[in-house]
């Protein structure tokens, strides 16, 4: 495990190498003309502007009154000084995410406002084990084109290698701060030599992004779980986010009821909502649980799970994870852990427990009445979580009782191995073929953000 001390060291290396080198990034989309020098004006007030929001949101609603030790209004001054030498937007909105990136914090990032085109690679990439693989290429992509497989071994993103550290902010730089219209992977996989492929980017419009994103909406909303009866004994229910209501927990727990033993797989399902954690953790206990102590600006509040009477599950249990599991998911797999109520087999999962509000702004500029605005956020961590044990899950994440990940061959087959060695251990027989065709592997879309656990209102 590397530490955090050494991750931190990282991401200020990186969005450094980030700001000293954005201007010779020729491969960079940038759809600005020359700026006027009044349009410069203009850019540099705008930056400004985001930055004195983006400070006041961060001094009302951060978690740690003390920022962590960081001088924030230090900081804030250094970012205001960069930006008055800056022309561009593209330029200024990287300077206001370093100030963010340099907090070390996964749940507090900017968002800077929407292009009227969104950057797609053609590939989907997932940490197993301390390698990153290519899970999903895209049918009819340049990604394709060149060779690029699902199984393959990523080893290099231009300059960067993927790590469990960086991968994210790897994906924060190409598709929100710096698109590219291409990209230089180095794979490895399939028997094949070491391969550098060079990947020609494309874009969706604004309204095919709205209707793709309103199908996966829907999709999600309709069914967010499904269930497979091995046997009278043994279910699976996998259940895709805690974004749902009790009524969908209600049925998830309506079948295992009928069962004697249990896997609910939760590989890919990056959170949701805290309430909804703790009511499907009240099915698994006779008596209430502590989950874990939320630690605001202003208190500390404990967290705890009431036992349900209905549909209360008292058979033997597996947790699935991997290293996409993040938020709600991972704490009920640590619940289950510390309870010793079942065991949880997998990847490490994402170390990302911390709750955030996102937060959005609009900015206008111009002359009154003629007025544009632009629409950009934040997300600020708003509490940390310390564990019932007295240990924080963040930068750590759930470590399996039982490491087991899919390889390159699984991968590319769409097999499910460890659906089907979780099946084994309760004395269901599948093959990781037969497991692959239930379709319990989540398909994570390319760009899709990541989903940070929401307070209740």
């Amino acid at each position: 495990m590397i530490s955090r001390r050494r991750t931190h060291i990282f991401v200020v290396a990186l969005v450094a190498f980030l700001f000293a080198t954005a201007p010779a990034f020729t491969q960079s989309i940038n759809f600005e003309s020359a700026p006027s020098p009044a349009s410069i004006n203009l850019n540099r007030s705008r930056g400004q502007n985001m930055l004195n929001e983006i400070k006041d949101v961060l001094k009302q609603r951060y978690y740690d009154k003390n920022f962590r030790g960081i001088d924030i209004d230090a900081r804030f001054k250094v970012a205001s000084e960069r930006v008055k030498k800056l022309d561009t937007n593209w330029q200024i909105f990287r300077a206001i995410a370093q100030v963010l990136l340099e907090f070390d914090d996964s749940h507090t990032r900017f968002y800077p406002p929407g292009r009227a085109n969104r950057v797609e690679y053609g590939f989907t990439t997932q940490m197993i084990g301390p390698n990153c693989f290519v899970t999903d290429v895209k049918v009819g992509s340049n990604a394709e084109a060149k060779g690029l497989k699902a199984g393959d071994r990523v080893l290099m993103i231009n300059e960067f290698s993927p790590t469990r550290d960086n991968l994210w902010l790897i994906n924060y730089l190409f598709y929100s701060l710096d698109p590219r219209m291409s990209i230089s992977v180095t794979a490895a996989g399939g028997g094949e030599a070491e391969r550098k492929l060079e990947i020609t980017s494309t874009f969706k419009s604004i309204k095919e992004r709205e209707k793709e994103a309103e199908k996966n909406r829907k999709e999600k909303t309709e069914k967010p779980y499904k269930c497979h009866s091995f046997n009278s004994e043994t279910v699976a229910c996998r259940l895709d986010t805690f974004i749902v209501e009790k009524q969908d927990i209600d049925k998830i727990m309506e079948e295992a009821s009928r069962h004697k033993k249990l896997i609910l797989d939760l590989r890919g399902n990056r959170g949701g909502y805290v309430h909804i954690e703790e009511y499907l953790v009240g099915h698994f206990f006779d008596r209430d649980v502590k989950i874990a102590d939320f630690i605001t600006r202003d208190k500390k509040k404990e967290r705890v799970a009431k036992m349900k009477k209905e549909r209360n599950f008292q058979g033997e249990l597996i947790v699935l994870i991997d290293s996409n599991s993040a938020s709600a998911s991972e704490v009920f797999a640590r619940v289950i852990q510390l309870e010793k109520r079942g065991k949880v087999i997998g990847d490490v999962s994402a170390g990302a427990v911390m709750t955030s509000n996102q937060v959005t702004m609009a900015n206008f500029r111009g002359v009154p009445g003629y007025e544009t605005y632009s629409v950009y956020g934040m997300n600020v961590t708003v509490s940390d979580l310390i564990m019932s044990d007295g240990n924080r899950l963040e930068k750590v994440g759930v470590i399996p009782d039982e490491a087991i990940g899919p390889m390159g061959a699984a991968l590319f087959s769409r097999s499910d191995p460890v659906l089907a060695y979780a099946a084994r251990l309760f004395g269901a027989t599948i093959s990781p073929d037969a497991a692959g065709k239930l379709n319990f592997l989540y398909k994570k879309d390319e760009g899709e953000a990541d989903h940070t656990e929401k307070e209740d209102s």
